[in-house]
């Protein structure tokens, strides 16, 4: 006789990794976030830093309806057994204590009651390796200094005209059902490509990964999804939800891959330091 019983289903990944999505600023690409959420399931949900983007919200308060179903879902699943980790970045870094500030999202404190907050955490991946998980702002020489956190926040007020003109854009080529053009993506890299020769942010993250008897390191900060060995240290960044709208995954057999959600479900970066 056939068993009734309901089985529960495994999730599909052992754990998923997201950062900047810089919910509360016009750039977050929410909708694409939430198709993602909804279709992705994982026993592991990291939120690696600048999920909320108290920068913006403090500046002029912008939080539309996709912004509050993001929050929704997470809370869902952190409700429906997911182990939810919450790692503090640059731009949320007051997120304890938003409501403190006149920043009143209840979706948010209904979110703070069922995950964990915690600006760095260990994690043991099914490969056996220790991995730092962290936002990565703590090791952005930018950051060091008054004067650097003045710069970046400056630069925020630049980058958030090329987001307009990146929308204004992008709705002409829709219409016309041309490809996507990633104005913002182009000039970051174009610019983030001198300034990462000077700040050397991966190998820094690294390196300290290293020196601190970690196999490897998992981060975001500077929206560039990446998976890379270096000097015997695995180097994996989750990217972000403002350009790339990508996360990192970890599958069940222990593999790694970089998924870029808005180009292509299928169109992946594979692991290659197993």
């Amino acid at each position: 006789m056939e068993s009734n019983r309901l089985v529960a289903s495994v999730p599909a990944y052992k754990s998923i990794f997201i950062s900047d999505t810089h919910l509360g600023s016009r750039g977050a690409q929410a909708h694409h976030l939430n198709n993602f959420l909804q279709k992705y399931n994982s026993e592991n949900l990291f939120l690696v830093g600048d999920i909320v983007d108290g920068w913006r919200l403090e500046k002029k308060f912008f939080w539309p309806e996709q912004h509050t179903k993001v929050l929704e879902q997470i809370n869902k699943k952190a409700l429906s057994g997911t182990h939810v980790h919450y790692l503090i970045g640059n731009h949320d870094e007051s997120v304890k204590n938003f409501s403190d500030r006149g920043l009143n999202i209840a979706e948010l404190d209904a979110l703070a009651e069922n995950v964990t907050f915690e600006t760095q955490i260990d994690y043991i991946g099914i490969d056996g390796k220790k991995y730092l998980v962290c936002h990565g702002d703590m090791f952005d020489t930018l950051m060091d200094s008054n004067t650097g956190r003045w710069v970046m926040f400056l630069g925020t007020t630049s980058y958030d005209l090329l987001l307009y003109i990146n929308t204004a854009v992008n709705i002409i080529t829709r219409k016309l059902n041309l490809p996507y053009i990633n104005i913002t993506g182009f000039a970051k890299r174009r610019a983030k490509a001198a300034c990462n020769l000077l700040l050397k942010f991966e190998g820094i993250l690294s390196n300290h990964a290293s020196e601190k008897q970690y196999d490897g390191v998992i981060c975001g900060h500077i929206h560039t999804p990446e998976i890379k060995n270096i000097s015997g240290t695995v180097y994996m960044n989750s990217g972000d939800w403002v350009e790339n709208c990508s996360a990192l995954l970890e599958h069940h057999d222990g593999s790694w891959e970089i998924l870029n959600w808005r180009e292509s479900h299928s169109k992946t970066k594979t692991s290659t330091h197993n």
